[in-house]
């Protein structure tokens, strides 16, 4: 089994029309100074990728058992465009990133919100068949979040953003489908 994860070094993705992708970030507010970090490396992955920073929207929900339901409601989002006499209707977004962060407490409360958002995502993903990127953080402790959040900086390899991580992988499978 391999224990590493993907980066933006590793993926083969192609570049056509990446410029045109169109990517929603769907973050919790609690624990927003780790979840702001998250949607930073979200947004420098995507930006580096060669996504327009105008392609890329951000909403906020209160917390992450909010992120499934956000999520399917922007995923059923459509556009319309008008092209020569033909009316086309389209989904708004071609990815979403999902960012949260739960820290376990002295409660089972930590399992239901994980297990329910985690589930809740997976479903998203499958039903509308966007590709739904994982960033949800399920930490024993706030030193642990705070490691799974740190903008990258290379004198700090034992640490990453999994904003980044979510990222690269919506972008990999939104170029998987459009090569289905």
């Amino acid at each position: 089994m391999s224990t590493s994860s993907p980066s933006k070094d590793n993926l083969k993705i192609k570049k056509t029309h990446i410029a045109e992708t169109r990517i929603v970030i769907v973050a919790a507010r609690w624990n927003s100074d780790i979840t702001d970090n998250l949607v930073k490396g979200a947004q420098n992955r995507l930006s580096s990728a060669g996504v327009l920073k105008k392609n890329i929207d951000l909403f906020r929900v209160p917390g992450a058992f909010e992120l499934p339901l956000a999520c399917q409601k922007i995923a059923q989002r459509k556009s319309f465009a008008v092209i020569g006499d033909k009316g086309i209707s389209a989904n708004t977004y071609d990815g979403i990133i999902a960012l949260g962060c739960v820290i376990r407490g002295g409660t089972p409360h930590f399992e239901y919100v994980c297990n329910e958002t985690s589930r809740g995502l997976g479903e998203v993903a499958l039903k509308t068949g966007i590709p739904v990127g994982f960033g949800l953080l399920t930490t024993d402790d706030l030193d642990q979040a705070k490691q799974r959040s740190c903008i990258q900086k290379p004198s700090a390899p034992s640490q990453s953003n999994k904003g980044q991580e979510a990222a690269d992988a919506v972008l990999e499978m939104i170029y998987l489908f459009r090569d289905l």
